[in-house]
């Protein structure tokens, strides 16, 4: 009897942990699938979600996309060319004994991809920051791939368009890539002085030294929905200040009201926008 109640309780065991590893499975698939948005908290569908643009049906919420889901709705097919060159990191501070040097060779990239490109045939030097890599913080890397940038529009003579997304200047770096708010003006000035217009696309978020820098010294600014664009976030002003501040804090709208940013453009206007953008100043040289 000992026996048989010992193979029982071995059956139910193997039976429940059977249970368990088919709803981690379900669970993991259900996350491939479907994400939940931080808008509405409403379950869409990712495939769906990638189909409208990033772009919640529910309620229009923007999520974050990729360098090349972007390129891929704002450039005419086949027209970005991503420069040849990789700029990684040279982990000044040898942050962490190393780790966060690995952590940016195992990566292979850096936030901030830029090429050529068209928008309905009007051509541009485009760059476009990713925020999966360390929050789209400015690093000395960044700094000098923005200054490239630059020096490739007045190059060629072509404007320069930046979609920004960036949690501002990459703390790992300390001073190096603080002082990156400096290098990138003094490449605009280039740009200005070579009479080339400069657009920038202020996605969400667009903080600290990246907003306080060139994302903000554009001659047209445009803004995605609902993007916070500031320099301090709202939960640092809450713990700095004890002031709460209001919901539409440093939002785009908010920000468009106040003069801030002369336009809020959603993802499927976009490419329309900016091409009528750079149509226009093409056409007055």
């Amino acid at each position: 009897m000992t026996g048989q109640g010992e193979i029982r309780e071995r059956r139910a065991e193997g039976s429940a942990a059977c249970a368990d590893s088919r709803i981690v499975s379900l669970r993991d698939r259900a996350r491939r699938l479907w994400t939940r948005c931080p808008g509405c908290g409403l379950e869409v569908e990712r495939s769906g979600l990638r189909a409208s643009l990033g772009v919640c049906p529910h309620c229009g919420f923007h999520h974050r996309i990729s360098v090349g889901e972007r390129a891929g709705y704002l450039f005419d097919p086949g027209s970005f060319r991503v420069a040849d060159e990789i700029i990684l990191t040279a982990d000044p501070l040898c942050f962490q004994g190393g780790a966060y040097r690995r952590e940016a060779q195992e990566l292979g990239r850096e936030a901030m991809a830029y090429g050529t490109a068209a928008v309905r045939g009007s051509s541009c030097v485009a760059a476009l920051m990713d925020f999966s890599v360390f929050g789209g913080s400015m690093s000395a890397a960044v700094g000098e791939i923005f200054r490239r940038a630059c020096a490739l529009g007045v190059e060629h003579g072509l404007p320069l368009l930046a979609a920004v997304c960036s949690g501002g200047v990459r703390v790992q770096e300390g001073a190096p890539a603080l002082m990156q708010m400096a290098r990138v003006m003094f490449a605009l000035e280039e740009l200005s002085e070579a009479r080339l217009p400069f657009i920038s696309l202020l996605c969400d978020p667009s903080c600290g030294g990246v907003a306080a820098s060139f994302a903000t010294a554009a001659d047209v600014i445009l803004a995605e929905p609902g993007a916070l664009i500031c320099f301090s976030g709202p939960r640092v002003v809450e713990q700095t200040l004890g002031i709460k501040p209001e919901p539409d804090f440093s939002r785009a709208e908010s920000l468009l009201e106040r003069g801030l940013v002369d336009m809020v453009v959603p993802r499927p206007r976009q490419r329309e926008v900016i091409g009528g953008l750079l149509a226009f100043f093409s056409e007055r040289g």
